[in-house]
């Protein structure tokens, strides 16, 4: 009876041991924790911030950045920012993505490990659409990537075919599927591009994009463009619909039997081969 009282003390004095060394744990742990916040809280870092959108491939420009204060404590949660004492470094550099007003400049954004993708350079709410076009009527090597055209097409039965212009000032992404035609990483100068294509891709609010698809199953035949010359300022009828085919963005038109299907040649929705 007195060894199972002993032990029965030993038992209970480690447990009161190991709860007492729980809480010594938790005390320090707490304490740390106190200290790192209270040592962080007040602290601030410089980092830069850009001040207007920047388009790929441009140069940042001194006006195009600023320093901005930031609390320490927030400096992990916001990748590899750009501290704001290596201004001078960034002026200059060329950014590999199309950049927003207000976002934080990284490293990534001026460097080549930030593996741009094609995509970046599409505007936010927008998205790329491609258009097909009659490749006897397509320009040819003058029209290159970020190029402004218009798209025109013909509208109407055979008796009573008229052309319009559908849309005027679209930027072009990529003509017959390839981006960044116009520049040479390797020699520094623009390249030539393809005299033949069948389609190019253009940038288009969603909402008109929409759009263009209902306006291309009443096209009779294909597509084609003008292209603007480079620098015309913008114009308020810049990348809408025509006013003329209003009723047409709003109402797509029913493909005729076998339209659908395929062919020898890509096919035009309400309309005929596109060739």
């Amino acid at each position: 009876m007195t060894e199972d009282q002993q032990t029965s003390g030993q038992n209970l004095w480690l447990l009161l041991v190991s709860l007492g060394l729980g809480l010594v744990v938790v005390v320090i742990y707490n304490v740390h924790i106190y200290n790192v916040r209270t040592e962080n809280r007040g602290k601030t870092v410089e980092l830069l911030r850009v001040t207007r959108d920047i388009d790929a491939d441009e140069r940042l420009k001194e006006e195009d950045l600023e320093k901005r204060a930031l609390p320490q404590q927030y400096l992990g949660t916001l990748g590899n920012v750009v501290p704001g004492e290596n201004l001078k470094l960034a002026i200059g550099e060329r950014v590999n993505r199309r950049l927003e007003k207000n976002n934080w400049l990284l490293w990534d954004y001026i460097t080549d490990s930030g593996a741009p993708k094609p995509s970046d350079q599409i505007g936010p709410g927008n998205v790329a659409i491609t258009v097909p076009l009659d490749s006897k009527m397509v320009p040819g090597d003058i029209l290159r990537t970020n190029d402004q055209v218009n798209i025109l097409a013909m509208f109407g039965d055979k008796g009573a075919l008229k052309t319009y212009r559908i849309l005027r000032g679209v930027r072009v992404l990529a003509i017959g599927g390839m981006t960044d035609l116009g520049k040479s990483d390797r020699a520094k100068r623009p390249v030539r591009g393809p005299k033949t294509y069948r389609s190019i891709t253009i940038e288009l609010p969603e909402k008109v994009s929409l759009q263009l698809a209902n306006v291309l199953t009443h096209v009779n035949g294909g597509c084609w463009v003008e292209v603007r010359r480079t620098g015309d300022g913008n114009r308020a009828d810049f990348g809408i619909i025509a006013k003329e085919l209003k009723e047409l963005a709003d109402n797509p038109a029913r493909p005729l039997p076998g339209e659908m299907s395929g062919g020898g040649g890509a096919i035009v929705p309400g309309g005929r081969t596109w060739e």
